[in-house]
């Protein structure tokens, strides 16, 4: 064994960080300073003496963490958990509610989410709240309880918070007493919870940015411990890149308003029951589309074959796309269902399912298909598209920006990549994409030129 595997080993066992890769660089460095600070050289030594000395071993572990963070990161789910979430569990619940921001690097997290609750509810959150965070850095939590930041951390910040909520301090910002005192900072070793500094329950835990440290087996680990340590109908959110990685089935995975998150499972999985679809006898004819109606999908009038309960997802998905251009809507909604019960996750579904509801006039319901496709794989322009025509069509109340959004990245993906699948696997976009990135930016010009008049 060479000898920063030693280190990695130890590292692994006590933290559960994977110091692979160009972590192998932070880790070489880290030993070098190590060796400097002890006058050792041998590798065996080294290891010895961190496993005897907790101090010494925490300023080894700072050494190794990224720790790049700042205020109101991914600020999307920061609001809606001010605004949406922590009103309606208060109602529930009552006061005081209890947050965990579980490896929280310097503070950023916790006290933007300080700042957040003090602009809604004003002195009165400290008594709503209690704010905690934890990290397995002793000298990041040190900066945190220190509250002085500079540069970068303040590159998302709107300018009146940072007036509000900090002043001068040398060449520094001073994060203001109140929320200092309000937030308080743990020891907090997330494979270890003997030795954990936060005991809960925690109505939310925030596990944002920080699972990208650890493996699978050890990811699995960690929610357990958390999972003991979260309260009854309470959340643990993860950051937006991921939350597809924590599905780990130790939680639920759960959407509200485009926001991923995972709670406790409120009863025991059962394994879908995929009933065949059978064409339903006597059906009202379905009237032919109107011409505004064209990009919806293309209508191929062939027998689609027999279904068996014992073909494969990607066939069933296949006979769902052909129920869809057979215009047999509720029979590819019944199937799509099915499958997503499977495979919650799978693009291809997702974005026919988003087709099958805006079919049925169901628009929220495409909508909110459309836009989980694009969480899932954000180069899906086959979504991006048909989300920004929901709007366009008068189909949704029209948003332009999300219209205007949805065609320009239509356009900046197959500029990029002409041919470009949208991550779809088994099925081809119904709009080819020479057409879409055609119309994406006629609608923009469009929309460019009507902002004009006037």
């Amino acid at each position: 064994m060479n000898t920063l595997a030693l280190f990695k080993a130890l590292v692994l066992k006590r933290c559960g960080l994977q110091l692979e890769g160009v972590a192998e660089a932070r880790l070489s460095k880290a030993v070098e300073i190590l060796s400097d600070m002890t006058g050792l050289s041998d590798a065996a030594l080294m290891i010895a003496r961190l496993e005897q000395d907790g101090a010494l071993f925490d300023t080894f572990i700072s050494h190794l963490t990224i720790n790049e963070t700042y205020f109101f990161r991914e600020p999307k789910a920061l609001n809606w958990l001010v605004d949406t979430y922590l009103p309606q569990r208060l109602a529930e619940k009552g006061a005081p509610l209890s947050i965990l921001s579980a490896g929280c690097s310097s503070g950023e997290e916790p006290y933007s989410l300080a700042m957040a609750l003090f602009e809604r509810y004003g002195e009165r959150a400290t008594q709503l709240f209690t704010l905690s965070g934890g990290d397995v850095d002793q000298q990041v939590l040190a900066k945190a309880r220190q509250g002085i930041y500079s540069g970068l951390a303040f590159r998302a910040l709107h300018p009146a918070l940072k007036q509000r909520y900090f002043s001068r301090h040398q060449n520094h910002y001073l994060i203001s007493e109140s929320l200092r005192r309000w937030v308080t900072f743990h020891p907090l070793n997330l494979l270890q919870p003997a030795s954990m500094g936060v005991h809960g329950p925690f109505d939310v835990i925030l596990f944002r940015n920080v699972s990208i440290y650890f493996d699978e087996p050890t990811r699995r680990r960690i929610q357990q411990h958390l999972h003991q340590r979260l309260a009854p109908e309470g959340i643990l959110l993860c950051g937006v890149t991921e939350t597809l990685g924590n599905d780990l089935g130790v939680f639920e995975l759960t959407e509200t308003q485009g926001i991923f998150y995972f709670q406790p499972f409120k009863a025991p999985i059962q394994a879908p029951i995929v009933a065949p679809c059978v064409r339903q006898e006597g059906r009202a004819p379905v009237p032919a589309p109107a011409v505004t109606d064209a990009l919806r999908c293309p209508v191929v009038l062939e027998e689609a074959p027999p279904p068996s309960p014992e073909v494969p997802f990607i066939s069933q998905l296949q006979r769902a796309h052909q129920l869809l251009n057979q215009n047999a809507f509720q029979e590819a909604a019944d199937l799509l269902e099915a499958l997503l019960a499977q495979q919650p996750w799978s693009v291809d579904t997702l974005l026919l399912a988003g087709l099958v509801a805006r079919w049925q006039n169901a628009f929220e319901k495409a909508y909110a298909f459309f836009k989980r496709a694009i969480y899932v794989a954000p180069d899906c322009w086959p979504a991006h598209f048909y989300k920004a025509e929901l709007f366009r069509q008068g189909e949704l109340a029209d948003d332009p920006i999300q219209r205007q959004h949805g065609y320009s990245t239509v356009v900046r993906l197959l500029n990029e990549t002409p041919t470009a699948n949208g991550s779809l696997q088994t099925i081809a976009s119904p709009l080819p994409p020479g057409d879409a990135l055609f119309l994406a930016k006629r609608y923009l010009n469009a929309m460019l030129a009507t902002q004009g008049v006037g």
